[in-house]
């Protein structure tokens, strides 16, 4: 997971790369593809997901409830995106 110089990432937003990489997400993904489908994702769930990622930071956890939520959201965007 390679971030960008002044651009760090938060807790919850490579808790969500982690998380997909963890749960299979990414192995179909090509790998010159992997860092154009982080940032889609990322986007994606900024976008849709907001109160999940508000969630996860102020928790620095990902409870059940979360977790259920973030592969719905994972789910959601593989199937209806093109990175």
């Amino acid at each position: 997971m390679k971030q960008n110089q002044y651009s760090p990432m938060s807790i919850s937003e490579m808790g969500v790369t982690l998380f997909a990489v963890n749960k299979g997400y990414l192995d179909d993904v090509d790998v010159k593809k992997a860092l154009a489908f982080e940032a889609a994702l990322q986007a994606f769930i900024k976008s849709k997901h907001g109160a999940l990622l508000n969630t996860i930071e102020n928790e620095n956890d990902l409870n059940a409830e979360s977790e259920k939520t973030l592969t719905a959201a994972i789910e959601e965007f593989k199937a209806s995106s093109v990175y």
